[in-house]
Parts: structure tokens; sequence; C-alpha cells
């Protein structure tokens, strides 16, 4: 982090330059990210980069207000975003934060991204760490390495800037039964990937599921494993941010499952991506949004969160193109006294164990039901007794907040549309089919 702005992009200075000539408020956000990925397949093995540069203005005045971006890193991409969002103000109130309210936290500092050879290097030993399990082929590998430099300042004065750093690997793996099986995992570093655990965990759970029947559709209590539990927490979160703009709706009330604890840790050190500030320049701080049995206030910008007199620090932008909007980074769920999987399974007397989600979670036009393609085992007694290789998990987001149970030792992270980490999550009275 730095409050000067000596390293600004040509861009960014530019944009800078045309909006001071105009006067009014205004706001710059420049952003530069590089991703390094490998792939080994049946094809052989590529090797691919990207980068993305950019620039995006906000300003406001007597008249309004207005946004628009452009790509690159010269001094023409700035001039061009800055004029076209002077071009585009429209009547509307002030959504810039005042001066006195920006600002960053402390963050821990971000690994180094890696090299191609050092992704080559690992995927190589993930490789070899599946030859030990016969019964299951590597499809295809996938590695990627990136980082991203952000710079944020203010007609007012304010300057400030952001480095991320973040690693995903994508298997697909299939048995000599049953479909193939798409395994994420995600990191600070690719050097926290463990291959030797990776492959390991992931070889039992296609193994398992790889043959069986169809399951009768009934209500049951289930482990959601990490991979299925973390779609299903964004989806939570996303509706929840639904229920924030309608007083009435009863999610905002209603009483909360004492094993919850979900906050975006915007800041960490918790979680895959910490921030030093949010998407229009808040110091980042811990939201609870399920805790100590309540709901808690919505991600809200400072646009959204000044006329209802909220607390704004919520904002995300998931590119440089977007103005800010308020909604989940870094969401994190922490265990509350935890249990290692075998107790969570004897706490099953007829219930299933859900993994290796097949698909996004999709939820109904009423926004109140959601359905999950996935992996499953019954469990009866706390012992694994038949698989189904794909079943559908159902039910309402309602009975999703009331029916925790139980939570896990055994946290993961993935990249989804934002960072989630979540241990095993024991919910009662699900819709199995």
């Amino acid at each position: 982090m730095s409050n000067g702005s000596s390293t600004l992009p040509p861009a960014a200075e530019s944009a800078a330059a045309v909006l001071a000539a105009a006067g009014g408020r205004w706001e710059v956000l420049a952003r530069h990210s590089h991703t390094l990925s490998v792939r080994w397949g049946a094809g052989g093995r590529e090797e691919r980069t990207n980068e993305e540069s950019g620039v995006a203005c906000r300003v406001t005045g007597p008249r309004g207000a207005g946004f628009a971006a452009a790509s690159g890193r010269g001094a023409r991409a700035g001039r061009q975003a800055a004029e076209a969002a002077l071009h585009a103000v429209l009547p509307g109130p002030d959504p810039l934060p005042p001066v006195g309210v920006l600002g960053w936290s402390p963050v821990p500092p971000p690994p180094p991204s890696a090299t191609a050879q050092r992704l080559h290097e690992v995927a190589a030993r993930q490789r070899h760490a599946f030859e030990r399990y016969a019964g299951i082929e590597l499809m295809e590998l996938r590695m990627s390495s990136g980082e991203a430099h952000s710079h944020l300042f203010t007609g007012e004065g304010h300057a400030a800037q952001a480095h991320v750093t973040g690693a995903v690997a994508e298997l697909v793996l299939a048995a000599k039964a049953g479909p193939a099986r798409l395994v994420r995992w995600a990191g600070p570093s690719i050097e926290d990937l463990d291959v030797a655990a990776l492959a390991e965990r992931s070889s039992e759970a296609v193994l398992v599921c790889s043959r069986g029947a169809t399951v009768d559709r009934r209500l049951a209590d289930v482990v959601l494993a990490p991979a299925a539990a973390a779609p299903l927490v964004l989806a939570l979160v996303e509706r929840l941010q639904h229920a924030s703009g309608n007083p009435a709706d009863p999610l905002r009330s209603m009483r909360v499952a004492v094993p919850w604890r979900l906050v975006d840790e915007r800041a960490g050190p918790e979680g895959l991506l910490p921030q030093p500030f949010d998407g229009e320049g808040l110091p980042s701080r811990s939201h609870p949004l399920l805790a100590e049995g309540c709901v808690g206030p919505p991600l809200l910008t400072w646009g959204e969160a000044a006329p209802v007199q909220r607390v704004a620090g919520g904002a995300v932008r998931p590119s440089y193109r977007q103005a800010p909007c308020g909604g989940p980074a870094n969401l994190v769920v922490h265990p509350t006294r935890p249990l290692p999987a075998r107790a969570l399974l004897e706490h099953l007397d007829d219930g299933f164990w859900v993994d290796l989600p097949a698909g996004p979670v999709q939820v109904d036009a009423s926004g109140e039901r959601f359905t999950l393609r996935a992996a499953g085992v019954a469990v009866t007694a706390g012992r694994p007794m038949s698989s189904y290789p794909v079943v559908e998990l159902r039910g309402t987001f309602r009975r999703l907040i009331g029916g925790l149970a139980a939570t896990g030792l055994d946290s993961e992270s993935l990249s989804l549309a934002a960072a989630v980490t979540t241990p095993s999550l024991l919910v009662r009275k699900l819709e199995i089919a």
C-alpha cells in the first residue's frame, strides 16, 4: 500500500489532468492484471499469458454523475475515459464518498506469482501424484497464477494502491464408470497446493461416486463437502443482498442457526483474497453477514448506504469496466465448534454426503428455492451405504439459514464470482432427488 501517486501509469495521469481541468469531484481507478496459465491434456501441453489494463473515471457535479472506462495503459486511454465520463453525466445524486472516509487497512503481503516453469513443475508433480490411483484418469489439468495492481485516487488528493495475487487449479477426472468430474482448488499461491492431498481426496470422491442408481425423492440431513458448500454459500449471500432492498423480505428478520458465522473478511487475514480497500476506496473491514443468530447488514456502496443512513464499505469492482456495486469479495464461513469428518457423518442417522458439484447453483424465478446437481453417498447411522453418481439437492434459502447444525474442520477455498472459504456444512432437512 502507498498513499503516493508517483507510480501512476500514464493513463491515470492523463485522466486526472482532463478531470482536474473540468472541475467538480472525480475519481480515477487504473488496473493492470497479468495471468499465466498452463494446460496439460490429450493434445499435449499449452501455455498462455493474458494481460488486461484499463482506466475508469467517475465524475460528479451540479448536472449529476457520470462513469466511463477505456482499455489501455497509455495517455490516450486515460483521456478517452475521462472525456467519456464527462459526456456521460446524467441527473442523479453524488455517488462519490467524501475524502474523509477513504483510506486503507493493513493486509498480509501477497506472495509472488508463479513463473511458467514453476507452474509446469507443479503440474507435473500433480500428474505424478495421480499415478498411484489406477482407477482414475486425469483427463485434463489446468493451472493459473495471476496478479492485479490497482491505483485509486481522487481530485481531493487521496491516493492508494493495492496488489493481490492468487492461483487456481482445475482437474477433469474420470473413473472407469460414471461421468467425468471437475475438481477445483484455489489458494494465494501455487506453492500452497498439496498435490498429494488433492490427488487422494479427489480420487476417493470420484471412485466412490462412479457407480450407483437414482435416488428416491425425500427430505434428508446432508453433509455438504466444501466444494458443494461454496457455491451455495455464494448463492445465499446473493439472495441476502437482494433481500436488502425490501424491508419486508422475511429473510432479513428470520432467526439464524447458531453455527452460522459467515463473514466477508475484506482485509483478511482469513480467506483467499484480502484487499486493503473496497471498490471505491473505503478501508476494508469485516462484514458479518450471518452471525450470533442474526442476519447482518447488506454489502453497500457509499451511494447506496448514505441516503438510508447505513454503513458503506461493501463495494466491489469485478472489472475496471464496471462501476462499483455492493457485493461479496472474500467470503469466509468460520467453523463453529468444528467436528472432524468422521463425527460429522455420525450425525447422519439417515442422510447424505454431497460433493463434486456438476454445474452452478440454479435459483428459481421466485428467488426462494435453489437446486444443485452433484454426487451423493447415502449414510445410515454414520456409515456410507450406497452411492449415486448424480443427485439433485433442493431447498430454500430459509432452510439453509435456519438448518445449519454443525461445521467441519476441512476449510477449503474456491474462486467463484467471489472468493469463498468454507468447511463442510451439516444442514438439516434438505430435499434429495
